[in-house]
């Protein structure tokens, strides 16, 4: 069995060989790769006008410019006349493609297409966080249409995500928690974003992907909404999350991907032995509970993006090689 069929048949809930590691023969496509979603990389204009920045505090990840938002609370209700969006007819999808396939064997490796920007995070994007959540309490109904209007625009991208990527998987990349509890309440989610994120998962069904959603931070009160929604899983769960819990909840029907220390020192460290220790941690934490997927990230300040790709790339390896060895000790 190779990664990708013991991946897909984890996201399936079908028998695996060992833990799956997501990464495990897995490429990842679209995101950050995405310069309308995220801009160019380094920093500048996405397709919607907004600025993005890529400090180095992040590890180069993107993010929108502060100060630099095209929407406020005050005047969200005119977002019709303020915003543009870019038509997703004129990005260069085939080309993308072809460029992060180039050479990929796809009968062996699982070719995940991520959205980044989801509904709530290009809310965000416009506005920053306070505003966003200021704006979902006081003007509802225009937040709402602009959720909609965001989620039209994600849909008819899909089609062309389907068409050229053909993707395995497909992860929506939506944060809607801190490592507290949710930015709102469960009400205004389920109000407000649940419909959308219904949607998107449903459609990717449609179109042959299985729908994983991303969601960093303290979001476990959400779970049975993120099932309903139609996700084969959630990815990137974190430990302020009660992780053993919920996988004994749910594992039968819902898939929790993560389980590594991303915000302790095993998410921000170069030293393999205090990685190879959380990845045995996860191990015996969750290992032997159904619906679990190894899964996290090692975030650096580093000048180079890719230096913080590498470390996370390692954590991936070493998970791997930890994960088949559990499996073979388990055979014998």
């Amino acid at each position: 069995m190779t990664g990708k069929e013991n991946y897909l048949n984890a996201l399936r809930h079908l028998p695996t060989e060992w833990v799956p590691v997501e990464g495990e023969d897995l490429l990842y496509t679209g995101f950050e790769f995405n310069s309308m979603e995220k801009g160019p990389a380094g920093g500048g204009f996405d397709g919607f006008g907004v600025k993005w920045a890529a400090p180095e505090s992040g590890g180069g990840t993107a993010i929108p410019e502060p100060g630099c938002f095209l929407l406020n609370a005050d005047n969200v209700c005119d977002w019709k006349r303020i915003l543009k969006f870019p038509e997703p007819a004129a990005y260069h999808w085939k080309e993308a493609a072809e460029a992060q396939l180039s050479g990929v064997c796809r009968e062996t490796t699982c070719v995940d297409y991520g959205d980044g920007n989801g509904p709530y995070e290009r809310l965000a994007a416009f506005m920053g966080f306070e505003h966003a959540l200021m704006a979902m309490a006081e003007e509802p109904e225009a937040v709402e249409e602009l959720l909609t209007a965001i989620t039209d625009y994600k849909l008819e991208c899909l089609e062309y995500v389907a068409e050229y990527y053909h993707p395995d998987t497909y992860t929506l990349y939506d944060d809607v928690a801190t490592q507290q509890c949710t930015f709102m309440s469960p009400a205004a989610y389920r109000r407000l974003i649940k419909p959308q994120h219904k949607r998107l998962a449903g459609r990717a069904r449609e179109l042959g992907m299985i729908p994983i959603l991303h969601c960093c931070g303290h979001a476990e009160g959400l779970i049975e909404d993120f099932i309903e929604e139609g996700f084969a899983a959630w990815a990137s769960v974190q430990p302020c999350n009660d992780i053993a819990g919920l996988l004994e909840r749910c594992g039968d029907r819902f898939c929790i991907a993560g389980g590594y220390n991303t915000n302790g020192k095993p998410g921000m460290t170069r030293d393999e032995a205090v990685i190879a220790g959380e990845i045995a941690r996860c191990w015996e934490a969750y290992g032997g509970k159904p619906g679990y997927i190894f899964a996290g990230f090692i975030l650096l300040a580093a000048e180079n993006p890719d230096d913080v790709w590498a470390v996370t790339g390692r954590m991936c390896e070493l998970a791997i090689e930890y994960m088949h060895e559990r499996a073979d000790t388990a055979k014998k």
